[in-house]
């Protein structure tokens, strides 16, 4: 289809080249970017769901050290 579109500006001339060559030329790399693009996200993605596994822990850890503060301190109170 590039060639088929290529012959056509080439008939047309320099100018008509110039943009189909430029407009080919963009499109590839936006799909270079789009394919960046989408390996970044989920790359954040699983960097996302990592530290949403370590705040869970961090939240049980934060559970654990409440319930035993309440048993050495309801100790002495009793006491």
């Amino acid at each position: 289809m590039e060639t088929t579109v290529m012959n056509v500006a080439v008939s047309h001339g320099i100018w008509a080249v110039l943009a189909v060559f430029l407009l080919v030329y963009i499109v590839k790399s936006n799909e270079k970017r789009d394919e960046k693009q989408e390996e970044r996200e989920k790359n954040y993605q699983s960097v996302i769901e990592k530290l949403t596994e370590k705040l869970e822990i961090l939240h049980q850890v934060q559970s654990d050290l409440s319930e035993i503060k309440e048993n050495l301190f309801g100790k002495h109170k009793q006491e």
